[in-house]
């Protein structure tokens, strides 16, 4: 991308809306696909497999489209078979955190998933420094201290009154906490890891650095799914057990992570790490009526303390410079209110139909050549004048 450009400029914001609006229904998704019980009837190893296959026949298509316009020599790298080996490392991370996902939703709800996987922009500020030897400034630093204090109070405990005046314990799943946790610093790893990979060689193809990764992904799964799922494959199939939602769940991760790939190639971890907290806010929404799930203090102040902190952390440097003292807004207020100095000022802008028939903007005509300059050099004698 451009130097200097954000996640919500024109070429970046598609990328980051539908990473954000996907992440958002993505553990909507799976608590819908969840059974009576709390668990899942059709097989989690299964379901990831599927996505991964998805998104390699998605990225398949594509580069052969891309082909069409394209030498295949321009797709290679000089060492073709030493970059597709790169990619085993960020294909391992996902294969882990993409089946931690199922485990953590089954310990908590899509809120305090969401909330809690904020953590990962403390793991990728301190990433991005160790790996990618990006600076952060000392806002960006208390933005990720002040996300810590948000995700610690999510976890205070709560207490709700049962009829007779009983006061109840409740608190996060420990388990879920950890696994969120252990998901988050996973999540930060392979961004970063994947961002220095699709960034490394500008030139080549999304699709192409696509296919290689997600070849890595079915491989893995496909390996988790035989270790798992020994029985199931030898018996009437695996792909019984999958309902509709459950097909739902392999849709919506197979376009989660072409999204994120793109936002990864096109923008930054940070801006992947923005949307998802734009989802965060959404599911938290959708959650209240999808699920009945309660908003307590605890979570409240936790919401409020984890957007204020994306916020900070994305603030634009413009808008950290300090304002102008009271002396200096009455400078700025004599000058303004001055018509003479209005005058001045207003006769030294050179209209434009002028400037562009005659060439007086600086010797841009034919027969104008230094008449801008030396305008500007009669005005500026007249208004310093020489001492006698």
């Amino acid at each position: 991308p451009p130097r200097g450009c954000t996640m919500f400029a024109p070429a970046q914001l598609p990328y980051t809306a539908t990473a954000a609006l996907l992440m958002s229904l993505q553990p909507i998704l799976v608590s819908l696909s969840k059974n009576e019980a709390g668990g899942f009837d059709y097989s989690v190893p299964a379901s990831t497999m599927l996505s991964e296959l998805l998104k390699l026949l998605l990225s398949s298509g594509l580069l052969l489209r891309q082909m069409a316009t394209c030498a295949p020599s321009e797709l290679l790298s000089e060492q073709p078979w030493a970059e597709m080996l790169s990619y085993s490392l960020p294909g391992l991370i996902y294969f882990v955190n993409n089946n931690c996902l199922f485990f953590i939703l089954q310990e908590v709800d899509p809120t305090t998933f969401q909330l809690l996987s904020q953590m990962k922009t403390l793991f990728t500020g301190l990433l991005f420094r160790l790996f990618l030897r990006r600076r952060l400034s000392a806002v960006q630093y208390l933005a990720l201290v002040t996300l810590a204090c948000g995700t610690a109070v999510s976890q205070l405990p709560t207490y709700r009154t049962e009829a007779g005046g009983t006061l109840v314990h409740k608190s996060s799943s420990s388990l879920g906490f950890l696994l969120t946790l252990l998901s988050s610093s996973l999540s930060a790893l392979g961004g970063v890891y994947s961002e220095k990979l699709l960034k490394g060689r500008a030139s080549a193809s999304i699709h192409w650095q696509n296919v290689q990764l997600y070849l890595w992904g079915v491989a893995f799964n496909a390996i988790g799914v035989y270790t798992k799922d020994r029985q199931a494959l030898l018996g009437p199939g695996i792909l019984q057990a999958f309902h509709a939602r459950a097909w739902a769940v392999v849709l919506c991760n197979a376009l989660n992570g072409l999204a994120i790939s793109a936002v990864l190639k096109y923008a930054d971890n940070i801006a992947r790490v923005y949307a998802h907290a734009i989802a965060m806010m959404v599911t938290m929404l959708a959650s209240l009526r999808l699920f009945d799930v309660p908003i307590s203090p605890q979570l409240a102040l936790a919401l409020v303390l984890v957007a204020a902190s994306t916020l900070q952390y994305n603030l634009p440097p413009e808008w950290l410079r300090p304002l102008p003292t009271e002396e200096e807004e009455e400078e700025l207020r004599g000058a303004s209110n001055d018509p003479e100095a209005t005058k001045l000022i207003s006769s030294d802008e050179p209209n434009d139909d002028s400037a562009r028939g005659s060439g007086l903007d600086g010797g841009v005509g034919p027969l104008g050549h230094g008449l801008g300059s030396s305008a500007a050099s009669t005005q500026a004698a007249a208004r310093n004048p020489p001492k006698r």
